[in-house]
């Protein structure tokens, strides 16, 4: 009788056990994660901030760049424009020079008593002169003043406006700095009127003259002279000043 009911029982624990069993496999098991496709037609990932930094640097490059070469440009246009007005200054002063005497070279001062005045025809007074030569340094028509103060001297050595013109030519050489043409005609100016009333004036600008040569020792000296030759003179007080410098 035991062996009847026992027989029935064991097959029913056999089915809810592989019941369980079956039930714990299926929910064990974990769903998949979907594999995303990539589709055609996608909005491009944007660009990163290195490329765009990049980008920016280049165009700014570029930018600079084409700024320099407009400068450039300018640059070029201008110095075409100085040089056909030097070309058209320098054949106008070569046609007012035509028929004159020749040009005297800087530091050119012939000494009074060995000269004597050059008389032609188609010279002019040297009141004329001096007039014509100081009216062109007040229009800033240098070089033609140069010109006529040079004719001044050399036609007129020894006349009284022949120191003044001398020294208003090595003054207009100085004022362009050219300061080895100015201190040629200043001490030109001595050599030929070394009393006169330029000279301690003369002097003054020699000194300078040689400090912007780069020899200050003998600028020191020469404005010393100015002070020791000339003690009452507006060119001595100003040498006292540059001394003091």
């Amino acid at each position: 009788m035991r062996s009847v009911l026992l027989g029935p029982l064991a097959a029913l624990f056999l089915v809810g056990c592989s019941g369980t069993f079956g039930q714990r496999a299926v929910t064990t098991e974990q769903p998949q994660p979907a594999v995303e496709t990539e589709h055609p037609g996608a909005p491009a990932q944007p660009e990163s901030p290195k490329l765009a930094e990049q980008l920016t640097r280049i165009a700014g490059e570029l930018s600079d760049l084409q700024n320099t070469v407009a400068k450039l440009m300018v640059s070029s246009r201008q110095a075409e424009d100085q040089l056909a007005h030097l070309q058209r200054r320098l054949s106008e002063l070569e046609a007012q020079n035509r028929g004159r005497a020749p040009e005297v070279p800087g530091g050119f001062a012939p000494p009074a008593p060995a000269r004597a005045p050059v008389t032609s025809a188609t010279t002019a007074p040297a009141e004329d002169l001096y007039r014509v030569g100081v009216e062109k340094l007040r229009a800033k028509d240098l070089d033609a003043a140069l010109l006529i103060f040079y004719d001044l001297i050399a036609a007129y050595p020894d006349h009284p406006l022949r120191e003044r013109a001398q020294f208003l030519a090595a003054d207009t050489l100085y004022g362009r700095k050219d300061y080895r043409g100015a201190l040629a005609e200043f001490e030109a100016l001595l050599t030929a009127a070394p009393a006169g009333a330029q000279t301690s004036d003369a002097l003054l600008k020699i000194g300078l003259c040689q400090r912007a040569l780069g020899d200050r020792e003998e600028a020191r000296r020469t404005w010393e002279r100015v002070v020791r030759e000339f003690p009452e003179s507006v060119a001595a007080r100003q040498a006292r000043v540059l001394l003091r410098g």
